[in-house]
């Protein structure tokens, strides 16, 4: 079941739960043998073995929840740069160690099945009720909490307390697997920053006239500039056109910054002087800006005024 987009709002009718920054992934129970799919209908379970751990945590023979695989910091927030360092990796050994040094919770907020009976035509305040009571909280598994009616005033805290945003769910809905519906609402806190554009790569398809992606970057407080990643989103054929007017001025042979780019096609480099205003979810670990999109030029505003978000600054 998946959410449409929305903004923050009030309704007795709805549930608002955290919006968990991980990967979605339904958890399977058979007589104590547990899986995982994720919601590229992929088998999982491999790849989280600490979670087999939480098979005495929940109070059924058999049953299907959804929920989230989350890496939680010190602060009850989950960290997806934590969590991207669990992606893709499939020696057995390197699993081990990471299910030690960077564990895992599954978040469980919906219940599907329980020993045999089909519950998804149920109101999700009944799933829930029924879901709590099965659910014993631990270092792996976590019963996924919501407030009712006041929307708004969860979202700002949430967000303040470092959730990607809220999930509103309509109180009353049953769930509908695979579908987007207006059962469930989801609310993201969006950030914006002014970077440098450094770099653009060449376009493919319909962007051959004009570039694929924009190279960011930003100042530290020594004035070096450092890469926050490329952003190829958000762009209207007008912007498209008009971004690339400027930077055909501002071309140049050498890299202006140093270090790897990620780029599936070569990148012109362009003098540092051009600035965009990109709007981002969050910023990973490696100081990436993550889901970047496009939102203006800044033609009033000076290269050497943007600064590292969020306290990056590593000089």
């Amino acid at each position: 079941m998946l959410a449409k987009t929305g903004k923050a709002f009030d309704d007795e009718n709805y549930f608002f739960e955290p919006k968990w920054d991980g990967l979605r992934a339904l958890l399977f129970l058979r007589e104590r043998k547990l899986e995982l799919q994720n919601r590229n209908l992929r088998d999982a379970t491999e790849s989280y073995p600490e979670l087999q751990k939480v098979k005495d945590s929940i109070r059924a023979k058999t049953g299907i929840i959804d929920g989230e695989v989350v890496v939680l910091g010190e602060n009850g927030t989950p960290n997806f740069g934590h969590l991207q360092a669990r992606f893709g990796v499939e020696d057995p050994k390197r699993v081990s160690i990471l299910a030690k040094t960077t564990p895992v919770t599954y978040v469980a907020f919906d219940l599907l099945h329980i020993d045999g009976q089909d519950v998804t035509s149920w109101p999700l305040v009944n799933r829930k009720r029924r879901l709590k009571s099965i659910i014993k909280d631990g270092p792996y598994l976590l019963y996924g909490d919501h407030v009712e009616a006041e929307g708004t005033r969860f979202f700002k805290e949430a967000t303040n307390r470092g959730f990607e945003g809220v999930i509103a769910k309509q109180s009353q809905s049953q769930y509908v697997p695979g579908l987007r519906t207006d059962y469930w609402i989801k609310i993201k806190q969006i950030n914006t920053t002014d970077c440098v554009v450094v770099g653009f790569s060449e376009g493919e398809g319909a962007r051959v006239p004009t570039f694929g992606s924009l190279i960011l970057a930003a100042y530290d407080k020594a004035g070096k500039l450092h890469h926050l990643g490329n952003v190829g989103g958000g762009f209207s054929n007008d912007s498209l056109e008009q971004v690339k007017r400027k930077l055909s001025k501002l071309r140049t042979e050498k890299p202006t910054i140093q270090g790897p780019v990620d780029s599936p096609t070569p990148v012109t480099w362009v003098k540092p002087r051009l600035v965009v205003e990109v709007a981002y979810m969050a910023v990973t670990n490696d100081g990436r800006l993550r889901f970047p999109r496009f939102k203006r030029l800044r033609s009033d505003k000076d290269p050497l005024d943007c600064r590292l978000p969020f306290g990056l600054d590593v000089s």
